[in-house]
C-alpha cells in the first residue's frame, strides 16, 4: 500500500461544521482506493478562529486515512503578522516532525511560499520523494493587490526571494494540479517544465445528488419567510460578512427595490463577519431583506431550495477563481449573478446560466437583477445552471487527482 501525505494548514477537517474541504475529499478518496493517507494540518482552524487541540492530535477517519493536527500559534485576523507566523511554526514544527516519520510515497502540498521551501520541498529535497503542489490561490500576489500604492511598492522589493525560491520549488515539482485554470495557467507561467508534467484541473465540488436529496427538506429558519409569494423572486447570498464581499452593494441595491411599488425581489443574506452590523441594520430597515444568521451547511441546501439567484458578490480586490458557494449554485438550479473576474465568469457565459456585473457598482448590479428575474430568462437560466452542476460534481473531480498521482508514481 503507497502513502500519500496531504500537506495543507487550512481548510476544515472532518466533522466540522462547514461545506466538505478538498483536502478532506483527497484523503477519503485515496483512502478508500488503497492508499495510506496523513493530511498534516493546523490545529488553529483559520475558519473559527479556534484550536482543535492542544497539541499533536491524530485524528483517525477511517482505516486508512489520519488527519494529524500540527500544533501552531493563533491569529484574529485573516491578513496579519499573526497568520504568517502561525505559518511559520506550522512549517518549523512539520518539518521536525517529517524526520521523524515514516517515508511517503508521495506528497501532495499547498504549502504557502511565505514559508519559502519548507517544510514540504525541503524534507522531499532530501529525501527523494516527488511532490504534486496544489495551486489553490495566489500568495503573494493577492497581499501585494490589496496593499496601498506606498506599500506595494515595499512588498514588490521585499517578496522578491519569496517568488524567486517559489520558481525553484515548482523546479523541483514531479506535477502539479490546481482548482482553476487561471491558477494552473499562472503555475505553469511561473515554471515552464511543468506543461510536460502531469497536470489537472481539479475544482473543490460536492456530491452533487446527496446535496440534491436535501433540496426539498422542511426548514423553519428565523427571519426567512414561511410561504413564498408565487411571483417573488428570491435572491440568495451566503458567505462571509466582510470586505472581499460586495456586501454593502446588495444592500443598497435592496434599498432600491424596497421603493419601487411592484418591488417582487427579496434578498437572504447568510452568514457572518465585520458587516455583521450592517446586514442586520438593513434586515430590520427593509421589508425585502431578510438576514437568516450563520447556518450549517446542511441547513443552507433547504435555502437554496426555496430561491432563485445565488448571489457571486465579491469586491473588486478578490482573486478568486472558482468559489465554492458556485458549485452549491448551480446543485441547487440556481441563476448565478456573480462580479468575479476569474474562470467562472467564463463559464456562467458559456453555458448561459447567470450574467456577470461590475464589482461595487450598484446600478451594474441592479440593471442584472433586473435582467435576469424576467421570468422566462429566470427559468431559462435555472435550466442551464441545474445541468452544468454535474461538471463539478466531487467524485469526478478526485478521480483527477488520483489520475496524477498514478501518473507521478508511474503506477
Amino acid at each position: 500500500m503507497k502513502t500519500v501525505w496531504l500537506v495543507n494548514p487550512y481548510g476544515p477537517i472532518e466533522g466540522e461544521d462547514w461545506r466538505t474541504y478538498s483536502f478532506n475529499q483527497f484523503g477519503r478518496y485515496l483512502s478508500n482506493r488503497n492508499f495510506k493517507v496523513i493530511w498534516w494540518t493546523a490545529n488553529f482552524a483559520h475558519h473559527f478562529k479556534n484550536y482543535r487541540s492542544n497539541g499533536w492530535k491524530d485524528i483517525q477517519v477511517n482505516e486508512n486515512f489520519i488527519i494529524r493536527l500540527v500544533p501552531t500559534s493563533s491569529y484574529k485576523k485573516n491578513i496579519s503578522i499573526g497568520r504568517f507566523k502561525k505559518d511559520i511554526v506550522f512549517a518549523k514544527n512539520s518539518y521536525k516532525k517529517f524526520k521523524e516519520s515514516e517515508r511517503p510515497d508521495i506528497i501532495v502540498s499547498a504549502d504557502n511560499p511565505l514559508t519559502m521551501n519548507y517544510p514540504t520541498f525541503k524534507y522531499a529535497a532530501d529525501h527523494n520523494i516527488p511532490v504534486v503542489y496544489d495551486q489553490m490561490d495566489l500568495w503573494p500576489e493577492f497581499i501585494e493587490k490589496v496593499a496601498g500604492k506606498n506599500t506595494r511598492k515595499v512588498l514588490k522589493i521585499l517578496f522578491r526571494p519569496v517568488y524567486r525560491q517559489r520558481k525553484k520549488n515548482y523546479q523541483q515539482l514531479a506535477g502539479v494540479v490546481a482548482l482553476g485554470s487561471n491558477y494552473l495557467k499562472k503555475a505553469i507561467e511561473i515554471e515552464p517544465t511543468l506543461i510536460k508534467k502531469p497536470q489537472a484541473l481539479i475544482y473543490n465540488g460536492i456530491d452533487v445528488n446527496k446535496f440534491r436529496e436535501k433540496l426539498n427538506n422542511q426548514i423553519d429558519i428565523k427571519n426567512l419567510p414561511l410561504h413564498k409569494e408565487e411571483n417573488e423572486v428570491w435572491c440568495v447570498f451566503a458567505g462571509t460578512l466582510g470586505p472581499s464581499y460586495d456586501v454593502e452593494t446588495i444592500i443598497e441595491c435592496a434599498k432600491i427595490f424596497n421603493q419601487n411599488e411592484n418591488n417582487n425581489i427579496r434578498f437572504i443574506v447568510a452568514g457572518s463577519g465585520p458587516l455583521e452590523g450592517k446586514v442586520k441594520e438593513a434586515s430590520k430597515k427593509l421589508d425585502n431583506f431578510c438576514y437568516i444568521g450563520k447556518l450549517l451547511p446542511e441547513d443552507l441546501i433547504p435555502v437554496y431550495g426555496k430561491c432563485d439567484i445565488g448571489l457571486s458578490t465579491y469586491s473588486a480586490n478578490s482573486n478568486v477563481d472558482m468559489p465554492d458557494k458556485f458549485y452549491d449554485y448551480t446543485a441547487a438550479g440556481l441563476a448565478v449573478v456573480n462580479s468575479l473576474q476569474g474562470e467562472v465568469r467564463e463559464h456562467i457565459e458559456r453555458k448561459n446560466a447567470g450574467i456577470n456585473y461590475a464589482a461595487g457598482n450598484i446600478e451594474s448590479f441592479y440593471n442584472s437583477i433586473q435582467h435576469v428575474s424576467e421570468k422566462e430568462k429566470l427559468a431559462l437560466l435555472k435550466k442551464n445552471s441545474y445541468q452544468m452542476a454535474i461538471e463539478f460534481d466531487e467524485n469526478k473531480q478526485n478521480r483527477k487527482l488520483l489520475e496524477v498521482i498514478n501518473k507521478v508514481l508511474e503506477v
